[in-house]
């Protein structure tokens, strides 16, 4: 009896840091997603208000590209971090957000090919901005399903 006791005590203290990780993967994943949400909704406003400035923008879409490819890499050592049971759980959700990664990374990079061009074409970059703002508020939601189903 005892010895079982003390089984399932260091089985909750082996899980209990694991979760711990897992959970604040998940908060850092959630920043990241705030953070490429943020940069577009920025561009998105400065063409809106005719304010547009291409170094300005230039620079929020490099943010955006660095915060979405770390997203997708704090996704990957979650999904590391998981117990079986977990993934179990979790497999719907880590397969929509591996799947919004891959939508949203061809529109970042149509930002780039857009900022590229001799005559950048601002209201494809805003509609850009905009898909990249809904797509990541989507991920941020699915992560909150992750939390609550883990």
């Amino acid at each position: 009896m005892i010895k079982n006791i003390l089984y399932i005590a260091l089985a909750g203290l082996l899980i209990l840091p694991i979760h711990a990780q897992v959970t604040e993967k998940i908060q850092k994943m959630h920043d990241e997603c705030r953070l490429v949400r943020g940069h577009a909704y920025t561009i998105q406003q400065m063409i809106d208000q005719d304010d547009y400035n291409e170094s300005v923008t230039r620079a929020h879409y490099q943010m955006i590209d660095r915060n979405l490819k770390q997203f997708e890499f704090t996704l990957r050592e979650i999904e590391t971090l998981l117990t079986s049971q977990q993934k179990v759980r979790v497999a719907t959700e880590i397969d929509r957000l591996f799947e919004i990664c891959n939508d949203t990374k061809p529109m970042v990079e149509s930002i780039r090919e857009q900022l590229d061009e001799e005559e950048t074409n601002v209201q494809r970059i805003r509609v850009l901005a905009v898909r990249i703002n809904r797509n990541l508020r989507t991920a941020m939601e699915i992560q909150d399903t992750m939390l609550k189903k883990l």
